[in-house]
């Protein structure tokens, strides 16, 4: 069973077991309705279907440290919770903050936010803040290139390509 059915489906079983009839795609997000015993509830059951096997896992070998599991499947239920249309009234997921992440590969980037984070002079933050600015925007791709004959020759004409 692939990870996001495992998850969708622990959290469907719990809230049952509860007593609660959740309605997938409903008027209630799926968060206000968990309690923080439901999730570890959650979390159990996945623990014990990792370790069967019964759920698909890239690298079999990281299954045998249980600090790692747990870690993995906290994050796991959280996604799911957030992400899946059908626990948040049917809506795509949006990022709170997008592009907070930006440059998070990039190790100058890295330097400059953590040296912003221990600064406390206003001026010296100010001077840093721009420095990352102008490292975001080197590393940004500024022009993208479409390849449009691969396109669909229907999408093509609509578009008038």
């Amino acid at each position: 069973m692939n990870q996001r059915d495992a998850t969708c489906n622990a959290l469907i079983a719990v809230l049952s077991d509860r007593g609660v009839s959740y309605e997938l795609n409903g008027p209630t997000p799926i968060s206000e309705v968990l309690t923080p015993d439901d999730k570890t509830k959650v979390r159990a059951m996945l623990f014990t279907s990792f370790r069967k096997g019964d759920i698909d896992f890239k690298s079999p070998e990281k299954l045998s440290d249980d600090k790692y599991l747990k870690d993995y499947i906290s994050g796991l239920v959280n996604n799911w919770i957030r992400k899946a249309p059908e626990f948040n009234c049917d809506m795509t997921y949006q990022a709170k903050n997008p592009g907070s992440r930006a440059g998070s590969g990039d190790e100058m980037i890295r330097e400059m936010k953590k040296l912003l984070s221990v600064t406390s002079d206003p001026e010296a933050k100010q001077v840093i803040a721009e420095a990352i600015t102008r490292r975001q925007a080197e590393i940004k791709p500024t022009t993208v290139t479409v390849n449009v004959d691969v396109l669909p020759a229907e999408l093509r004409a609509k578009l008038g390509l």
